[in-house]
């Protein structure tokens, strides 16, 4: 297979986070320029959103087990675009905005896990693991373009544009795709009863469980810290490309990290444990910190969050090409993840308004979350290593 097809997989699943981090960006110009929508409304938007991704990676997982990847990863970029188009002329009712974000979430599933499963379809077992690793880096690049590019045009032109040069990357990418696929073979799978139980594994479960725990982490930073960094340096919308300017270093700090994480020579389980400590105690630190040194320190802490979240999510389910579960792992292990993700939409709001509009207790939070993952993590080496005597 020719590496031109890996890197059709990483740019197309980078756009797809055009259309799923857009709203971090968007959400501080809908408040400003709509006083009559709150905090909790754009966080159960959020909540929307990742509720449906959570669904559609349980469903997509099981499906796209048994189609052709790149079909399935071009569909979801062209009906989130038309979603994002829906958006930018709707947006500003509340109802509308929920109901949009909230189906786009479903479809939005539809493309890590077909993206794993293409990825371990192409490769050779030795170099498996390694491509898995770069394909963890497209989410975290294409998180940061997203944020630039978006933080930008929401500057110069207001939130619609936010939604609408999403849509413009990924129709572009899903029909170029569509276009441009290769032809792969698909092997005949499981039935669906054998393939759940062999998905339900306990190393699965306990990732699932670990992913839920970080991505409270992860998420809260990429949809709350833009609207933190809005409100403490009391911006307007016309200032959001220095929001912009701020924060797309932190996904880039992460690409260094699970780079490091792939090379470096001692246990990963182990190396995690450590990094998600470093994580707990960056956000201790954080709230100390003002200017471009909490900015240093966020990209501290996601320097040492990727490589675990990238352990999770892709390294650890395309091992199990063999048992013919690799989008059905990834699947279950991200449906579980994002049931954090949904969560931390709600967890926010509540905490910001415990301490009238004081972000501390939000921080404190991440910190003992990230303590708590690292914990998670320890146990899942114990389980793993059970598993191979």
């Amino acid at each position: 297979m020719k590496k031109s097809t890996f890197w059709h997989i990483w740019t197309s699943y980078a756009c797809y986070y055009f259309g799923k981090v857009n709203l971090g960006i968007i959400i501080p110009a809908l408040l400003a320029t709509y006083k009559n929508m709150s905090l909790y409304n754009v966080g159960l938007v959020s909540s929307g959103f990742f509720l449906a991704y959570a669904i559609g990676q349980f469903i997509h997982g099981q499906i796209s087990e048994r189609k052709n990847p790149f079909v399935y990863i071009s569909i979801g970029l062209i009906v989130s675009a038309a979603l994002n188009v829906f958006l930018g002329f709707m947006g500003s009712v509340f109802s509308l905005l929920l109901i949009g974000e909230t189906i786009d979430g479903f479809f939005q599933a539809m493309g890590w896990s077909s993206c794993v499963k293409a990825n371990a379809c192409i490769q050779p077992p030795e170099k498996r693991e390694k491509y898995a690793t770069i394909l963890g880096t497209s989410y975290q690049i294409g998180n940061s373009i997203t944020w630039l590019i978006t933080a930008f045009v929401v500057g110069q032109w207001g939130w619609r544009a936010g939604f609408f040069v999403a849509a413009f990357a990924m129709f572009l990418r899903g029909i170029t795709l569509l276009m441009f696929k290769p032809k792969i073979e698909l092997e005949k799978c499981h039935a669906i009863a054998k393939q759940i139980k062999t998905t339900l594994s306990l190393p699965i479960v306990i990732s699932g469980i670990a992913l839920c725990f970080l991505n409270m982490v992860r998420y809260g930073v990429i949809t709350w810290i833009p609207l933190y960094l809005f409100q403490i340096n009391n911006y307007t919308v016309k200032d959001m490309g220095k929001v912009g300017l701020q924060i797309f270093l932190i996904p880039i700090f992460g690409v260094l990290g699970t780079f490091l994480y792939n090379y470096i020579k001692i246990s990963k389980t182990v190396f995690a444990s450590i990094s998600l400590l470093i994580l707990a105690l960056s956000f201790i630190l954080f709230p100390l910190t003002v200017g471009w040194l909490s900015i240093l320190v966020l990209c501290l802490g996601s320097f040492f969050l990727y490589g675990t979240h990238v352990f999770l999510v892709c390294t650890l389910p395309s091992r199990m090409l063999k048992d013919k579960v690799v989008a059905a792992s990834t699947g279950l292990i991200d449906g579980m993840g994002y049931i954090g993700t949904i969560s931390i939409g709600i967890i926010v709001p509540l905490l910001v308004g415990l301490l009238k509009g004081n972000w501390n207790y939000v921080f404190w939070f991440w910190a003992l979350i990230s303590f708590l993952t690292a914990i998670l993590i320890c146990i899942l080496d114990y389980v793993l290593k059970r598993e191979v005597k």
